[in-house]
């Protein structure tokens, strides 16, 4: 199957796509047993456990699966421990395995000392200056940042990237006032809502200290009486896929998985 950008995969979807982030330990069995076909499969990049130390090493071990198996892949990179001489190696072998689309981000615990790339911006440039047109590039996106972040967000895509991928958030107002922000500076990139579909709320709670990121107490509430009922967690987070579609005119959405996929796919098999 012949590699396909991101941005082309989510046109014309319907009015419900979807895609899936996975770590690089999640098991080609899974992969297998997965009766739903995301549009893409997103893959993490963990340098402080792999070293950057040569080509052999899960994240890309992983990808490669995923593309003997003919699926679409999004490979992260950070700017962590990150050398231009290996990046240089690393997007080679991303076109020889007939991957394009590429998620960059500064990466966990960044220390700039170790890196060649002091930003996520040098990296891109770095990218666009090696491989032209090649690699479809997304980037990290927070719904309630501040407007600095919005500008810097900008600059990156000035400078080369095609597209947004946002935290998980909560919060449909935040995302609708986000997407309305690019709007009114006249930038067009699509912008994909990442979705965290916990369970419980000792899974939203070990997620919120993880990303660090803020949620409503009201959330927290409906989340603790959904317990004391006995009714599933899921249930808000198809509401707040409901709400994105209807207020934002959202169609796809990256799910942040935890390799749970099969109880993503019964989320997706509801939606659908």
């Amino acid at each position: 199957m012949e590699a396909i950008k991101v941005t082309e995969l989510i046109k014309n979807k319907g009015n419900f796509s979807y895609s899936f982030e996975v770590t690089p330990d999640v098991s080609e069995e899974d992969i297998d047993n997965l009766k739903v076909d995301p549009l893409f499969y997103s893959v993490t990049w963990h340098a402080k456990s792999h070293q950057c130390r040569d080509l052999d090493i899960d994240p890309i071990k992983t990808a490669s699966l995923l593309r003997s198996k003919q699926k679409q892949v999004l490979m992260h990179l950070s700017c962590d421990k990150m050398k231009s001489d290996y990046l240089t190696q690393v997007l080679t072998l991303c076109q020889e395995k007939n991957i394009c689309n590429l998620f960059v981000v500064l990466g966990e615990g960044y220390e700039p000392d170790n890196s060649d790339f002091k930003s996520t911006s040098e990296m891109i440039k770095f990218i666009r200056q090696k491989t032209g047109q090649y690699f479809c590039i997304g980037i990290a996106g927070f719904p309630g940042c501040p407007e600095e972040k919005i500008l810097e967000i900008k600059d990156k895509i000035a400078i080369g990237a095609d597209f947004i991928l946002t935290q998980a958030f909560f919060d449909v107002e935040a995302f609708k006032s986000f997407k309305d922000r690019f709007t009114r500076m006249g930038i067009d990139a699509p912008i994909i809502p990442g979705v965290f579909p916990f369970e419980t709320l000792k899974q939203l709670e070990g997620f919120i200290r993880m990303c660090r990121i803020k949620v409503s107490d009201d959330l927290l509430e409906a989340v603790n009486d959904n317990e004391k009922m006995d009714k599933p967690c899921t249930e808000l987070i198809k509401q707040l896929i409901e709400n994105l579609r209807s207020k934002c005119t959202t169609s796809h959405f990256h799910f942040f998985t935890i390799n749970k996929l099969e109880n993503i796919q019964k989320l997706i098999e509801q939606i659908n």
